[in-house]
């Protein structure tokens, strides 16, 4: 997928790549003499990383997620990078041809997106099962704590912990990866395997 990517699109930005795919990426030049060093990070010292990231680099198009996407726009504004922009000025690119407004997204996508997985290695996923657990649990009971698992939105960026849309967790050790991926990805996952040269494929989380 990223050889396909990197011949479609020459010169973009996808945190965690790298050549031509972290041609634009800036890092983050709010920090001084951190901008080299955090420059195609994939977390949020780059600043074109996740769905508000892939907005703030919006050049030709952006790959991102319909989850809190008419609030990342206006954020967006809100925050300087798309001065006088509002949801009607972008549009979105179906796979048949056609464009549509960004709140037509269930009609106009490029498919679902498989739920995100907390991994950890063997000797620790009982300790980290049982402190998220228990941390959604008290945190569920605490309806006016300053602190939110699932919204950044206080502070300024999307999906920081956990993607803001999630709404609670759910174990997920009794699964397959083929299970937890969803038929439909792990098609399209395979399909891109079996026609792709050896060594060309490299897997990265497009958001």
């Amino acid at each position: 997928m990223i050889y396909v990517v990197n011949n479609f699109l020459h010169y973009s930005c996808m945190p965690g790549a790298d050549g031509n795919l972290c041609k634009v990426c800036i890092g983050d030049s709010e920090v001084e003499g951190a901008r080299v060093s955090s420059r195609c990070a994939a977390n949020h010292n780059e600043h074109y990383y996740g769905n508000m990231g892939a907005l703030r680099s919006f050049g030709d198009v952006a790959f991102l997620e319909h989850s809190n996407l008419l609030w990342n726009i206006e954020n967006l504004k809100s925050s300087g990078w798309a001065k006088g922009y509002t949801a009607v000025d972008f549009e979105l690119l179906c796979p048949d041809g056609t464009r549509a407004a960004v709140t037509e997204w269930a009609g106009c996508n490029l498919g679902p997106i498989p739920p995100s997985t907390v991994m950890t290695r063997p000797v620790t996923v009982t300790k980290i099962y049982d402190f998220l657990m228990k941390s959604q649990e008290f945190l569920e009971t605490k309806v006016d704590s300053e602190f939110h698992l699932f919204q950044s939105q206080k502070y300024g960026e999307s999906d920081l912990l956990f993607k803001d849309a999630t709404q609670y967790l759910v174990p997920a050790t009794h699964m397959s990866y083929q299970e937890i991926l969803g038929e439909p990805f792990f098609q399209l996952a395979e399909s891109v395997f079996n026609c792709t040269p050896a060594g060309k494929v490299k897997f990265f989380i497009l958001s």
